[in-house]
């Protein structure tokens, strides 16, 4: 089997590091060999070099990456250079229909006897010698690229872009309420760009969770799975809360969904002091719907005694669309799904009291419904065995 050369730029976070820069980029080489088929990852000069068995790989799901080729590699001779360049420019021109062109050069070698100017517009001429092609400097159809380290050169035509960010396992762990959304899907998406160990909370209305995980959830976690290497859901019964709470008098209905959501929250913090995880976070989004009203949002955070982040808190609802949609997620995480969420009342408080949501929580025994639905928490990790692997 033949072997691809990836020449891979990393991020700018990354690219800022100090002393610590060496740490970020070994997670990232190790991040890219657990979730790409890809083999002897190097630091060489500022880039990495790895080789697959394919030249198709999406690189853009492991974060800290911010573009990636798959160039050929000549001897650093100028007349080899061109001869690459004159080459794919010719492809280009059978393959594509291209009509104009730039050249763009960068020099990691300042040994090399040509600058990047002198580079760029020999180049340029040669390849206008021999295709034809004009020459747009701000809009091409075509730029081909070259860059030159010492002992190597690489030429190529197609630069693809990364998420940047960091790589996952560089900034702690972090567990999160996910609903089977797109609010806490994208949220979970972010904090692992932030370079976080993701771990999920998952509250279902199923017998068992086997039946979640084979369900809009299970597949949403699939997908995420690709960005978020060990990724882990941790799946909890909405049972024994509904029970709970299903003599509510109808004043006090009004509150269910609040202590719903106060209750999850402290059982997600539960679980990540277990988890050994620094703090959770949910998908909520200041004044989306009734639930995450200022007033409401303060009330689950005073249930809490951890750390709880909200990624999305300043977004609208069609900037997370249009990440998900951006990401390939959203066709599946549209579809209809059991939400614990959406079974509670239809017309939630707004302007949560905290001293009634606290009485409804004491007369409940809210605090043994949590214990009793911690110890029924299954776990299951992902990419699962028995769902189809996540195309991008």
């Amino acid at each position: 089997m033949s072997e691809h050369l990836y020449l891979i730029h990393y991020s700018s976070d990354i690219g800022l590091k100090g002393k610590n820069r060496g740490d970020f980029i070994k997670q990232l080489k190790r991040n890219l060999r657990r979730q790409l088929p890809l083999q002897q990852v190097r630091e060489v000069w500022g880039r990495l070099l790895a080789w697959g068995p394919r030249p198709d790989l999406n690189l853009a799901r492991v974060f800290g990456v911010a573009w990636w080729a798959v160039p050929r590699e000549v001897p650093p001779r100028w007349e080899a250079i061109v001869e690459a360049g004159v080459a794919l420019a010719r492809e280009a021109v059978a393959r594509r229909g291209v009509r104009t062109f730039a050249v763009r050069a960068r020099r990691a070698d300042k040994s090399f006897p040509k600058g990047t100017l002198a580079m760029e517009r020999e180049l340029g001429a040669a390849i206008v010698q021999a295709t034809g092609l004009g020459v747009n400097l701000t809009r091409p159809d075509l730029t081909v690229r070259v860059e030159i380290i010492p002992g190597r050169a690489f030429v190529f035509t197609d630069a693809h872009q990364g998420f940047q960010g960091l790589p996952v396992g560089t900034a702690g762990k972090v567990l999160g309420l996910f609903s089977g959304g797109v609010d806490s899907l994208i949220a979970a998406w972010l904090m692992a760009r932030r370079g976080a160990s993701v771990e999920l909370v998952h509250f279902h209305a199923f017998t068992a969770a086997r039946y979640a995980h084979h369900d809009k959830a299970g597949h949403l976690a699939q997908a995420l799975a690709a960005y978020i290497p060990g990724l882990k859901v941790h799946y909890v019964p909405y049972h024994l809360f509904q029970a709970a709470t299903l003599d509510l008098p109808p004043r006090e209905a009004r509150y269910e969904l609040v202590v719903f959501r106060r209750f999850m929250a402290r059982l997600a913090a539960r679980l990540a002091r277990q988890r050994g995880a620094a703090a959770i976070f949910t998908g909520d989004s200041l004044a989306q719907v009734a639930s995450q009203t200022m007033e409401n949002l303060t009330a689950v955070d005073a249930g809490v005694d951890f750390p709880l982040f909200r990624p999305l808190i300043a977004f609208n609802k069609q900037e997370i669309i249009a990440w998900a949609e951006r990401l390939k997620f959203y066709d599946l995480a549209k579809q209809p799904y059991k939400d614990c969420c959406s079974i509670i009342s239809r017309n939630p408080a707004t302007r949560a009291r905290l001293e009634v949501v606290e009485a409804i929580e004491q007369r409940v025994g809210l605090e043994g419904v949590l214990e009793a639905s911690l110890a029924e928490v299954e776990t299951i990790a992902y990419p699962a065995d028995d769902l189809p692997a996540w195309e991008d």
